[in-house]
């Protein structure tokens, strides 16, 4: 179990980046909104994040695609990698909202 959460890390780092420097750029573009202002975003920013993750999950299959290879030795398919990958940036992002949320509200 310790090696596939170890697998799915790997995994996840190797676009994570990719995902959260887009998403964060979005949210600059649209003003850095907090507050109610956020709850209004929000609904957009999960939309483009979804979007996002579309795309990377086609990136990955046309072009990346021997690399599952490695990951199926370990009995991990490539819908159980996306599926964790994209639950954990999921988690990752309505965490990070809720903390700008309660930042603001508290300064």
């Amino acid at each position: 179990m310790k090696t596939k959460l170890h697998l799915l890390a790997i995994f996840y780092r190797s676009f994570g980046l990719y995902l959260w420097v887009v998403a964060i750029g979005a949210w600059y573009l649209l003003g850095r909104p907090t507050g109610r202002d956020l709850g209004v975003v929000i609904p957009a920013l999960v939309l483009f994040k979804f979007f996002l993750q579309a795309i990377t999950v086609r990136i990955l299959r046309s072009r990346y695609a021997h690399v599952f290879f490695f990951y199926a030795n370990a009995s991990l398919s490539q819908r159980s990698l996306f599926a964790a990958a994209f639950t954990a940036d999921l988690v990752f992002f309505f965490l990070s909202m809720g903390t700008i949320q309660l930042a603001s509200e508290w300064m």
